[in-house]
C-alpha cells in the first residue's frame, strides 16, 4: 500500500478512523462485561427493570455492528489497505448468535439466552475488542 497515498488523498478520514477505533474498542470491553454482569440476574428474576437494562445492552449492541459497518466502508476510501476480518461479521457467526439470542427472547426462554450471553457473546465481543487493537496498532503506522 502507498503510504503517501493514504495520508495525503484521505488524510482527515483516516484520522476520524484512528479517533474511534480505540474508543469503540474500549466500548467493546464494556458491553461484554456489561452483558456479564447480566447472567445471573437473566437467570434468576423475570423483572422489568432486568429485560429493561438487557434492552439497553441490546441496543447498545446494534450500535456496535453500525459502528463495524461503517468502519468498514471508511477503510474502503484506501485501496490495498488489508483490513483484518473482524469475528462478528467476517464468518455470519455472529448473525447466528443474534438470531439464536433472539429466537431465545421470543420464546422467553431465559436460561438458553444467559447461556448464549455467557458462552458466546461475551467471548465474541472480547474477541471483536481484540481484533480492533490489532486494527489500531496497524493504523497506528500510518
Amino acid at each position: 500500500m502507498n503510504e503517501t497515498k493514504v495520508v495525503t488523498e484521505q488524510p482527515e478520514i483516516l484520522q476520524a478512523i484512528k479517533n474511534s477505533v480505540g474508543d469503540a474498542r474500549h466500548v467493546v470491553k464494556e458491553l461484554a462485561e456489561v452483558f456479564t454482569e447480566r447472567i445471573q440476574p437473566l437467570r434468576l428474576e423475570e423483572s422489568e427493570s432486568v429485560f429493561n437494562d438487557l434492552t439497553q445492552n441490546i441496543y447498545d449492541l446494534q450500535g456496535l455492528m453500525e459502528f463495524i459497518m461503517e468502519l468498514k466502508n471508511g477503510m474502503n476510501y484506501f485501496e490495498g489497505f488489508g483490513l483484518p476480518a473482524d469475528p462478528i461479521t467476517s464468518d455470519g457467526s455472529g448473525l447466528a448468535l443474534f438470531n439464536e439470542m433472539h429466537t431465545s427472547m421470543e420464546s422467553k426462554d431465559w436460561v438458553m439466552l444467559a447461556d448464549l450471553i455467557e458462552y458466546e457473546l461475551s467471548p465474541l465481543l472480547l474477541k471483536e475488542a481484540e481484533w480492533l487493537g490489532e486494527l489500531n496498532d496497524i493504523l497506528m503506522e500510518y
